[in-house]
């Protein structure tokens, strides 16, 4: 999941403080309980600091307290409505909100869920076309609802608004896999690779992709190539459990690491 922003000013009104710059350095250095106090004693005095609702509700997202912490970022939300840090805040609650349904045996209440996090995820790149992360954080929702397509644009988009993030571009690649563009994501993983040779994700990914081309010799490389970065990446259970990955990439990878583990066949 990715991480909420945290925000000084959500809006111009809210004043910057010692407090809240306090609150911050709690918040990013992992003091959460302290964050929360101090946050809080200020929404006491100020309840109308859409800024502080906001980095309250990052701190409870960062305790996993997704339900609160979608309270909090509606607050911020009625408080100032046009600003984007807010609305891209809630989408990641109510994602998680979403995935929590789903564990219970929800899957309709959980689409629900993600379909308001795809409504938040357009208001804050309506307020700023150039947010990246919305754009990312609205390709994560995508993929929860198996829209590929969409999903693959968002990550597009979100790489092109922010070339120095790799992640975002790999994962654009690997839904342009998903949605049968396998020459072109094949090209999108090895410009990555370039700028980033120690990126295990990405060999892995490149292994699936090479190993689906008949490239068995080249894809067994990129997957040594991982292995050696750090990672579990020939346990294809690991890697769905620790990535993103779209099904037919993990299709590939497991019968890329099914055909590494089978014997040899005698003649």
């Amino acid at each position: 999941m990715p991480g909420a922003a945290f925000a000084e000013n959500v809006r111009l009104q809210d004043v910057e403080s010692p407090e809240l710059k306090e609150g911050l350095t709690a918040a990013t250095s992992g003091q959460y309980t302290k964050a929360e106090m101090i946050f809080s004693r200020m929404l006491a005095v100020d309840p109308s600091a859409a800024s502080v609702w906001s980095n309250l509700g990052n701190v409870h997202m960062s305790q996993g307290r997704a339900k609160q912490a979608f309270d909090d970022y509606s607050h911020a939300v009625d408080l100032a409505p046009y600003a984007p840090v807010p609305y891209l805040n809630r989408a990641i609650a109510l994602e998680e909100l979403g995935l929590q349904l789903q564990s219970q045996g929800r899957p309709e209440e959980a689409s629900a869920r993600w379909r308001e996090a795809l409504a938040d995820c357009a208001s804050a790149i309506e307020r700023d076309p150039k947010e990246f992360a919305a754009h990312f954080n609205k390709g994560n929702v995508e993929l929860r609802l198996q829209d590929w397509t969409a999903a693959a644009a968002s990550f597009s988009q979100a790489a092109d608004l922010a070339p120095g993030i790799p992640g975002y571009r790999l994962r654009a690649a690997q839904l342009q896999y998903q949605v049968g563009q396998v020459d072109t994501a094949v090209r999108t993983v090895k410009g990555v690779l370039r700028k980033n040779p120690n990126y295990a994700e990405a060999h892995t990914t490149l292994a699936a992709m090479l190993w689906s081309q008949g490239q068995l010799a080249a894809a067994e490389g990129q997957l040594e190539a991982a292995l050696e970065l750090g990672g579990r990446w020939r346990d294809a259970e690991w890697v769905l459990a620790n990535t993103r990955w779209p099904p037919s990439l993990n299709a590939a990878l497991t019968k890329l690491v099914a055909m590494e583990q089978s014997p040899v066949q005698q003649q």
